[in-house]
């Protein structure tokens, strides 16, 4: 895929002390790791480059330039310090940029015409109705990339649907038994069920409200061929039943051009894209540690054989205590 994000380097950035590097796939990237390793950090860096094109936010918010000791970057509404040399880069392609010393331009070049979303831990459709108002005037929480997903729900669907659109979007209406859609007048989002019932989105389960917000981003082109999608942690509030069907979507997205980073503490979500890819899938997982050194990644394109996995070593300390209380019941010594 042309101008897929290939490359990161981050240097003295948050949790990433020293120098940081990770090199991309254009299908699936997967990362996993134990909590304050990076995983979201990392997320975020990938769709900066996006925000400062998209929002202008190095002229508005950003001062690259204090005394030529540090910079200092809004980070999603909580500033960071970069220190002397620090530096966050992205590659798309071959192009380099970093957003430190890029200018706008350069990156508006490399980024025309290409859509870039990104799906925070948190479900936000359900608190539609005037929140975008609080977002920009500073009431809330709420950074600017929540205000993107409001945004971006409330596109309107192509008239004319792909094969991939609509056989994605069949898969979802089986699922939630309906289609999500953004009421304008009402200014809220509603399940609208095959029967005509209307489900107010806060009302909706919470594993329907993921897949019906995909089926959003998939029915209006946003996750067309070239574009990004970054998602953190879609296990969550998600049955375990469906986790497979959300990993087979993501796939197919995959093959069609799209190209995606997953940040997952699940094994099921780990597992299952290493099962379900077929040959000429593009997979990466990369498995995040905190060392000495700072934060250091090992990457391989299939689970089994990942080292340093945490989710892995997690499972083990289960299982070995599973065995444990089993045996104590059982009256079974097994030292």
């Amino acid at each position: 895929m042309s101008n897929a994000i290939t490359r990161i380097e981050i240097k003295d950035f948050l949790v990433f002390k020293g120098e940081f590097a990770a090199d991309f796939c254009p299908g699936v990237n997967v990362l996993i790791g134990a909590n304050g390793t990076g995983k979201t950090i990392l997320m975020k860096c990938l769709y900066l480059p996006y925000m400062r094109s998209k929002h202008n936010l190095i002229e508005k918010k950003w001062d690259m330039s204090i005394g030529n000791k540090t910079m200092i970057v809004n980070f999603f509404g909580a500033y960071a310090t970069l220190t002397v040399g620090g530096k966050v880069a992205v590659a798309f392609g071959d192009t380099v940029f970093s957003l430190s010393t890029s200018s706008i331009a350069d990156v508006e070049n490399v980024l025309h015409g290409k859509a870039i979303t990104y799906i925070p831990e948190k479900d936000i459709l359900e608190h539609a109705k005037g929140l975008l108002t609080f977002i920009e005037q500073k009431q809330t929480g709420f950074g600017q990339n929540y205000k993107n997903v409001l945004i971006s729900a409330q596109d309107v669907p192509t008239q004319e649907q792909t094969k991939t659109q609509m056989y994605i979007g069949e898969i979802i209406e089986n699922i939630i038994g309906g289609k999500v859609e953004w009421v304008a007048d009402e200014g809220t989002f509603y399940t609208i069920r095959t029967d005509g019932t209307r489900i107010p989105f806060a009302n909706e389960a919470s594993g329907f409200k993921k897949f019906g917000y995909l089926g959003l981003l998939v029915s209006t082109g946003q996750l067309a061929p070239g574009s990004i999608l970054l998602w953190d942690e879609p296990e969550n509030s998600l049955n375990p039943e469906r986790i497979q069907t959300l990993v087979d979507i993501l796939l197919e997205l995959s093959r069609n051009g799209v190209q995606i980073f997953i940040a997952t503490h699940s094994y099921d979500v780990a597992r299952w894209f290493e099962l379900d890819k077929k040959d000429g899938d593009s997979l990466r997982i990369f498995s995040l540690t905190h060392t000495v050194n700072g934060i250091e990644e090992v990457h391989a394109d299939d689970y089994v054989s990942l080292p340093n996995n945490a989710i892995e070593d997690a499972g083990e300390k289960l299982y070995e205590r599973v065995i444990d209380v089993a045996a104590q019941k059982a009256g079974v010594n097994l030292k």
